[in-house]
């Protein structure tokens, strides 16, 4: 863990401790149905603290973030949102980020977290269109209140312009939390699929295709990345109904327990022979945990399996 990193953490501890201690007053604060900055729709009862009475140690917390770019990133525009009071509860924290995440995506907003420390998260915001944004903030949810903070990051070189591409913020992210590598018997793309014996007859061209089938694909990296890859089949009277899912995000490694932490989830339906009813959606973001363990064939094929409450399904490591 870096010292920085320790001056920042210990700076907004501080200031949640202050937040906490005293009483915000109703010039200090203004109700906040959506936020300012992404537009996402916040959970009820959110508040946003007037940019005047931001405590000095939440602004130095963002700024620490930003400087941890080296140069090649700035701050931008800041926004602090708590949530406290008689409806607030810190049993529920979890499910207001969650809604949090929600408002985001509905805003076309990739929700990422990045790591913590502690009651410490720290997380990036981005989005690709109409024009590419990037911010970075953290979350604390103590006893009294659940506090959100985030900062647009733009390019040093021109301040009106986001970030050219996410390696930037995430090296931001990458000096702020701790990350080791995958397991090096972890990292490969690995599959797993098969076609159906069965065929299926178009009576119309005449040609046939298998009835079923399937094909799985996890890509996982050094840096703890990972990328999912599923598509079903299925042929009947000729038309063939496809299933296609797209998941990528951070994979978090405890033994032989592993999390796929996901930031992209999307999915498509498809008819041949009804293409209008095509259906295509950004799925919610749920975490997966599994246990994991590799193992090697009979014929010197390499495995991994992952098991959950679901079972138990392994994927050949293809060649490098």
């Amino acid at each position: 863990m870096l010292k920085r990193n320790s001056l920042a953490l210990l700076s907004l501890l501080c200031a949640v401790f202050i937040f906490n201690s005293s009483t915000a007053q109703a010039q200090e604060t203004e109700a906040a149905a959506n936020s300012a900055i992404t537009a996402a729709k916040l959970p009820a009862g959110a508040q946003r603290i007037m940019p005047a009475s931001v405590p000095a140690e939440i602004s130095d917390a963002l700024k620490e973030l930003a400087n941890m770019g080296e140069g090649k990133v700035v701050q931008g525009d800041r926004e602090v949102l708590p949530w406290s009071g008689g409806g607030y509860r810190r049993a529920n924290a979890a499910t207001l980020m969650r809604q949090v995440q929600n408002g985001l995506q509905a805003q076309g907003w990739t929700y990422e977290v990045g790591g913590t420390e502690g009651d410490l998260t720290i997380f990036t915001v981005l989005k690709e269109t109409p024009t590419r944004r990037s911010l970075i903030g953290f979350y604390v949810p103590t006893d009294a209140a659940l506090v959100v903070a985030w900062t647009e990051v733009l390019r040093a070189d021109n301040r009106t312009n986001a970030v050219e591409n996410n390696a930037q913020i995430e090296k931001v992210v990458s000096s702020s939390v701790s990350k080791s590598e995958s397991p090096r018997e972890f990292v490969g793309t690995w599959t797993n699929g098969g076609m159906s014996m069965l065929l299926e007859r178009n009576t119309v061209t005449g040609s046939t295709t298998p009835r079923n089938g399937s094909t799985f694909k996890y890509v996982f990296t050094h840096d703890k990345r990972f990328e999912s890859i599923g598509m079903i089949q299925s042929t009947m009277y000729g038309c063939t109904t496809t299933l296609f899912n797209d998941k990528r995000g951070r994979v978090e490694i405890n033994g032989s327990q592993l999390m796929l932490v996901p930031s992209k989830n999307f999915w498509r339906q498809q008819n041949s022979c009804a293409p209008n009813s095509t259906k295509e959606r950004d799925y919610t973001l749920e975490r997966e945990t599994f246990e994991w363990r590799t193992k090697t064939d009979e014929y010197g094929e390499k495995y991994i399996c992952l098991t959950n409450a679901k079972g138990e399904r392994c994927y050949r490591l293809e060649d490098k």
